[in-house]
């Protein structure tokens, strides 16, 4: 298993329970709202740290390289037909 394979380890990533909650009670609904929240906090750290594991982004979010490899340009020759 490659790196970027590994980074997609869903396992890695929590999951929100609702089995044990009644959501017709508020307070239940928030405690709800609370995990997806984390959850969805969770996700956005995991898929940053793998940007930037993969050099794409910076410390701060910012994307390192703004120009398109030559291959992907409008006038590029290649080609993705393989047969």
């Amino acid at each position: 298993m490659d790196k970027m394979d590994s980074n997609h380890d869903e396992a890695v990533i929590a999951q929100a329970r609702i089995d044990d909650l009644d959501l017709d009670d508020e307070a239940d609904a928030a405690t709800w709202e609370a995990r997806l929240v984390s959850l969805a906090d969770q996700r956005v750290q995991h898929a940053r740290s793998r940007l930037e594991g993969m050099g794409i982004i910076d410390h701060e979010g910012n994307l390192k390289q703004r120009e398109i490899p030559a291959d992907m340009l409008p006038e590029s020759e290649t080609s993705v037909v393989t047969g």
